[in-house]
């Protein structure tokens, strides 16, 4: 039986034991979150344990809101168990990172959210993905590399270094302290800075991994430097000489750009039309360079070919005016002037044959100019090639009169026939002389106008050749003959099938001697010529290969003057 002593005693005892139990297995046991109470459990990932062990802490902006369960090993790397506290939302999108507190402190994990913190939290079985997580700066390999670093410096290097620190700033104390309060003030600008020096700080890794790759090519250009300025040491007396002859040269130049300063501009403003235009002509005057050296070959060897005496044999023809001269883009006739008037004035730059590009008149003039920037387009400036609506002519060229628009019907009989048809009306039949073409000079009467039309047709005259004569005979001069001289002919085909026997065949008769002296100019050897092919390789006369642009075919089109003048860039 306990007495009533007793009682009280167990009953304070008790209470005492609820007290201090209690607490103990609140606060310090963490029963509550043991089993499951105000608390979650999560997991990460991570490449490797970094020092992280069990009861570790957890934080979140600084605050310790869970700890560590358990470190184990995964298939991809070591997966860590933490259970954090409920009342503590942490987004989903966090970074966990394992930190120190200090060189020899306790690790733990550091749950840093992003700028753009997700609105979802986690909870119960949430797992951050490796990618998400990261191991902090191994503390021990950061003080053996600090360590390695001190050992290499030896101790007499240090002791110079400290006593030439000494005299270097001995003395210098008000200039260290405004060095330091300067400092100071980088310091506060740095830091509101800090997220453009972060971000330039992110950008220096990719700049600073392609150096470390280019590492070969660093040393082969300081390699290169070196040799260089090994030249240059070399050399040196030559530069001295230079340095002292450039103040002279300098001075002369500068006479020579003063004296030119007026007029360099018009002559950079026609060299850059001049380069423009050589641009727009490339393809034309490439193809007159690869051609000119063939066509003077061919020349030489025409020339070559033929008695010195007499020269190259041409064929000349006579021009009656078929097709007649255009006149439409020109002048009209009442301003054509005397030829005896050499006064100078003012004429149209764009003067022309502006008939229809089929038109059989002047079939090479300037209307039919290929344009080079618009391959099967053909105009005569290039601004009509660059015009959707190109050439646009002015009309036909008749035989009579003005231009007369295309599509007009023509009621004058002699115009009827096309311009590269003569029309054959003699003068006694022709039955209106027409109006005149320019104005009557000053004090000339007009002459009577024009009759009418005849009411019935005209015959039209006769137009049929009469026989040709036979030729006259031609007997070539001795030195024009060609060799062999007198040797006997070829021996003649045989006879068809059927056919009756030929007659046996006369015996030539002999060859006569090789002729004594010097060689007709019928007999010399031509001269050698030169081919070329679409990309400059020809045939020199020694029988040797020579090239005069080669790969032009695979070489980028020039954009410029400046292009066309360096060298030529591979397509």
């Amino acid at each position: 039986m306990i007495d009533r002593l007793s009682r009280i005693q167990l009953m304070i005892f008790a209470v005492v034991t609820v007290l201090t139990v209690g607490p103990i297995s609140i606060f310090y046991l963490r029963l509550p979150e043991a089993v499951g109470i105000g608390s979650y459990n999560i997991t990460a990932d991570f490449s490797a344990g970094g020092g992280l062990y069990e009861n570790a802490n957890v934080t979140y902006r600084g605050v310790t809101v869970g700890r560590v369960e358990s470190v184990g090993l995964s298939d991809h790397g070591v997966v860590a168990h933490m259970r954090l506290q409920s009342g503590t939302p942490v987004p989903d999108n966090v970074t966990a990172t394992v930190k120190s507190v200090s060189a020899v402190g306790e690790q733990y994990i550091d749950l840093v959210p992003p700028d753009d913190a997700a609105q979802a939290t986690l909870s119960d079985g949430s797992n951050i993905g490796m990618d998400r997580t990261a191991i902090g700066q191994d503390i021990y390999g950061l003080l053996q590399q600090a360590d390695a670093l001190v050992s290499s410096v030896g101790d007499s290097r240090l002791q110079d270094l400290l006593r030439e620190s000494f005299k270097a700033f001995n003395g210098s104390g008000p200039e260290l302290a405004r060095l330091i309060q300067s400092s100071r003030l980088l310091i506060d600008e740095a830091n509101a800075n800090y997220g453009q020096t972060t971000q330039l700080i992110d950008q220096a890794g990719p700049f600073l991994e392609a150096q470390i790759r280019s590492g070969d090519d660093i040393r082969s250009l300081a390699d290169g430097l070196a040799r260089l300025t090994g030249e240059v040491v070399n050399a040196d007396p030559q530069l001295r000489e230079t340095l002292q002859t450039v103040p002279g040269a300098t001075e002369a130049a500068n006479t020579t750009f003063a004296g030119i300063r007026p007029t360099f501009p018009v002559l950079a403003a026609n060299l850059a039309n001049f380069g423009r235009i050589g641009v727009i002509y490339n393809k034309s005057l490439e193809h007159a360079l690869v051609l000119f050296p063939a066509l003077l070959a061919a020349l030489n060897t025409v020339a070559g070919g033929v008695p010195t005496d007499e020269g190259g044999k041409l064929d000349f023809k006579v021009d009656l005016g078929d097709p007649p001269p255009c006149s439409v883009g020109f002048i009209p006739p009442s301003q054509i002037r005397s030829p005896a008037d050499t006064t100078l004035r003012e004429l149209p730059t764009d003067m022309y044959c502006k008939v229809a590009q089929n038109d059989p008149s002047v079939v090479r003039g300037a209307r039919n100019y290929p344009c080079q920037e618009f391959p099967g387009k053909r105009a005569p400036t290039i601004q009509l090639c660059r015009d959707p609506k190109g050439y646009v002519p002015i009309g036909s060229n008749p035989w009579r009169g003005p231009p007369v628009p295309y599509g007009t019907p023509i009621t004058d009989g002699r115009n009827i026939l096309p311009p590269n048809k003569f029309p054959n009306i003699p003068p006694q039949v022709d039955p209106d002389p027409g109006p005149p073409s320019v104005q009557l000079p000053p004090g000339v009467a007009p002459g009577p106008g024009p009759a009418p039309h005849a009411p019935f047709p005209l015959p039209y005259p006769p137009n049929e050749p009469g026989q040709i004569p036979a030729p006259w005979p031609y007997f070539s001069p001795p030195d024009q003959v060609v060799p062999p001289y007198g040797r006997p002919p070829l021996a003649p085909p045989p006879p068809a099938p059927g056919a009756p026997p030929a007659a046996p065949p006369v015996a030539p008769p002999a060859a006569p001697p090789a002729p004594a002296g010097p060689l007709l100019p019928a007999e010399a050897v031509p001269q050698a010529s030169a081919s070329y092919d679409q990309n400059g390789v020809f045939v020199d006369p020694a029988g040797g290969t020579g090239v005069y642009a080669p790969g032009t075919d695979k070489l980028a089109p020039a954009e410029n003057w400046v292009d066309l003048m360096l060298s030529p860039k591979q397509a």
